[in-house]
Parts: C-alpha cells; sequence; structure tokens
C-alpha cells in the first residue's frame, strides 16, 4: 500500500486498512481521467463536424436546404445520412472504448 495510511500499519489491522483504503480517492489521477475524457469528447465532435462536411453533404442526395437546427431538412433519409446518425461509424475507436463502453465512466 503507498498511501498515507501506511503510517497507521502497525496501529490498526489490515483489514481495516483495506477498507479505509478503499474510500480513499486518488485525486490526480481523477483529474487526469477527467481531462482525457473531456479531450475524447473534443475529438469526436471535432471528428463528427470534419466527417459530416467531408463524407456525408457530397453524396448525401437527401439535402435540400439549411435548417437553423438540424443543418439539413429530410422527408427520407439517405444511406449516408442513416449511417452518420444511427450507426458508430463516425465516432473515433478511443471514444467508444474510453466512454461509450466504459461501465465506470460515470462514476467518474
Amino acid at each position: 500500500m503507498n498511501t498515507p495510511l501506511v503510517l497507521f500499519k502497525n496501529k490498526l489491522p489490515q483489514d481495516v486498512l483495506n477498507i479505509i483504503q478503499s474510500y480513499v480517492m486518488n485525486d490526480f489521477v481523477h483529474n487526469a481521467l477527467k481531462e482525457y475524457y473531456s479531450y475524447l469528447y473534443y475529438k469526436k465532435e471535432l471528428y463528427e463536424d470534419f466527417a459530416y462536411q467531408q463524407y456525408i453533404l457530397p453524396h448525401c442526395y437527401c439535402y435540400r436546404y439549411y435548417n437553423s437546427r438540424a443543418q439539413r431538412w429530410k422527408d427520407r433519409e439517405c444511406r449516408y445520412c442513416y449511417e452518420y446518425e444511427y450507426t458508430k461509424k463516425y465516432i473515433p475507436s478511443d471514444y467508444q472504448l474510453c466512454i461509450e463502453d466504459n461501465k465506470q465512466y460515470s462514476k467518474i
């Protein structure tokens, strides 16, 4: 154990120290993870904007005119728009691994 609880190693039983250790939070790691998660979210947003401009808009055949909220009008979606909105094709894999597929993300 590499924590300040080492001071109590001879005074308290190891079981009690382990229970106390489970409640101690490492602020450095916690802040580093938060910063990394915000970087991944920024990267995802940047890549989605790039993919939309480079891959979706030039090939989209349901594109009519700009709407202030959705950026496009659609009565039926083309396959390019469907892939962009409803699949994970244009989401970076590190974002999927660390945020979407991580069960512990909500705890941090």
